[in-house]
């Protein structure tokens, strides 16, 4: 039987955007919490994880976290290590302490950071995590798609870097790409010309109000933002292929 405990941190996965979808744990340590740290992003005037939580608030403290976006390491390491003495100190107080994050706080999250920063200031029985429907679930969900079957695999990357996605197109049959949004067109110019444009499946905001679903996307389309899934269904690999290597 799970029960939140005084004194503990937790990081909870609040899933990719409806307030539904977030588990009946994630729920009952939302209630029970003296704070609630959310992260927010600076790019947006909204926290999209303190909308998704807001019914199931009744009164608890929450604190919106504004963190950097940006690529360096140091400035990033050093904004968590503060948040994660501050945790520390309002754990100390018997307090419960929880972290949303949207989808999994393990896949791409800031949950990460403030974990790894705690692991020096409190008791590792004493750090939690809720995890969370992470977005690319949700996509192949809404499109009734199987990610993986028999022998196949599943690659998850970053659409930051074109060169490790056309590599990544060689060593997997399903490919899962987060953060696609600002290079979306390089990305679905090298699908085409690997013939994949017919297998793709793109997602942006899934469970979201502006949420856009897209089968099969024209080389051409463009989406504003940076919650965009793609996946790839690359090809099939079934037990009589495999025992045929």
């Amino acid at each position: 039987m799970f029960y939140v405990k005084k004194g503990h941190f937790y990081a909870v996965g609040v899933g990719p955007g409806s307030s539904d979808l977030i588990t009946a744990r994630g729920i009952e340590v939302l209630k029970n919490s003296d704070l609630i740290l959310c992260p927010a992003s600076a790019r947006s005037a909204q926290s999209m994880a303190l909308k998704i939580i807001s019914p199931w608030l009744t009164g608890q403290k929450v604190k919106e976290i504004v963190y950097p976006m940006q690529r360096d390491a140091k400035a990033t390491w050093s904004f968590w290590e503060n948040i994660a003495l501050e945790v520390a100190e309002e754990c100390a107080q018997n307090k419960v302490v929880s972290q949303v994050t949207l989808g999994d706080p393990l896949f791409y999250s800031t949950s990460c950071y403030l974990l790894a920063c705690l692991r020096d200031k409190m008791q590792p029985a004493h750090l939690h995590v809720v995890p969370g429907i992470t977005a690319f679930q949700t996509v192949s969900a809404h499109f009734l798609l199987p990610m993986v079957m028999q022998e196949e695999s599943l690659l998850l990357l970053p659409g930051t870097d074109l060169k490790r996605i056309e590599a990544a197109l060689d060593h997997c049959e399903t490919l899962v790409l987060y953060k696609v949004g600002k290079n979306l067109q390089l990305v679905l110019r090298l699908l085409k010309q690997r013939g994949l444009l017919a297998k793709s499946y793109l997602a942006a905001y899934i469970e979201q109000k502006n949420e856009h679903l897209v089968f099969a996307p024209r080389e051409d389309l463009t989406l504003d933002g940076y919650l965009v899934t793609l996946i790839v269904k690359v090809k099939s690999r079934n037990w009589q292929t495999c025992a045929m290597d």
